[in-house]
């Protein structure tokens, strides 16, 4: 799914999101790259990660293509988790408007049913 960086801004930068009051000294927070949160973290002594950017037609330096991999590794266990809570059905499809007001409740909850399964990594 593609976002607009203006909406990408909005999604950190809204008072409702409370996302950046989540953020602790010392947190690293993986993001695509584009996704303009950088000067935010390092206010609140946070880290972002991102996959470096290509240059052109040069290849990557080796420490560039081992951070690629490091990052791309640790994007698939994100992957794993996200689909872990696309199984529960009340998540699936269309969500229907009479359950918006419990919504982040629903989704506290689906969230900590996926913490208690099996660890994604053995």
């Amino acid at each position: 799914m593609a976002i607009s960086r203006s909406c990408q801004r909005r999604m950190v930068e809204e008072p409702l999101s409370g996302f950046l009051d989540l953020v602790k000294p010392n947190d690293v927070i993986m993001a695509d790259r584009g996704f303009p949160i950088q000067e935010d973290l390092l206010l609140r002594n946070a880290t972002l990660s991102i996959p470096p950017a290509a240059q052109g037609k040069r290849q990557m330096t080796r420490s560039k293509v081992g951070q690629t991999k490091t990052v791309a590794n640790l994007r698939i266990h994100v992957e794993r988790a996200i689909n872990r809570l696309k199984d529960f059905k009340i998540l699936e499809g269309t969500f229907p408007i009479t359950l918006l007001p419990a919504a982040d409740d629903i989704l506290t909850v689906c969230a900590a049913l996926v913490n208690l399964q099996p660890d994604l990594i053995k």
